[in-house]
């Protein structure tokens, strides 16, 4: 798989999944949710535990090797109210997600009062992040991430 192919492939998957709310939800190990994208002989795997805090692996496979990966984990803080709104918020930002920095969402993007900032360094093969969400000036959201190449 090429570089670009696994751009292309890794931003298509995200956006098909959990960002657009449109991904399957199908559950192999106890207490799992899996969302799951193909495309010819390419398959993409976000596998998670839990809601409000949370840990998780997103995997590439092509042609049931694995190339790919992310880990991550994140939590709602503070017992911060409206989750639902804010998984949406969430999701509209993933959606946003760019080729530059197949990550996750965009560095920076707000919309009305939820401010949504991306911290990261690296590339397609090996990156380490830092994502949150902030309302009137405190963080309600985190997530830190990294992952890159499976050789």
């Amino acid at each position: 798989m090429g570089e670009e192919d696994l751009i292309d492939f890794v931003v298509k998957a995200k956006k098909e999944t959990y960002a657009s709310g449109k991904g399957k939800i199908s559950v192999r190990i106890p207490g799992s949710k899996e969302m799951h994208y193909a495309e010819g002989h390419y398959e993409y795997i976000d596998m998670y535990f839990g809601d409000l805090a949370f840990n998780g692996i997103e995997t590439v496979f092509d042609a049931s090797k694995p190339v790919w990966g992310m880990v991550y984990s994140g939590a709602v803080l503070n017992e911060y109210q409206d989750v639902s709104a804010l998984y949406s918020f969430l999701k509209k930002c993933l959606f946003l997600i760019q080729r530059e920095a197949p990550f996750r969402g965009p560095k920076y993007y707000d919309q009305d009062e939820y401010v949504y900032s991306n911290d990261f360094s690296g590339d397609i093969h090996h990156f380490i992040g830092y994502e949150r969400i902030d309302m009137d000036g405190e963080t309600i959201y985190e997530l830190h991430y990294s992952g890159g190449d499976i050789l």
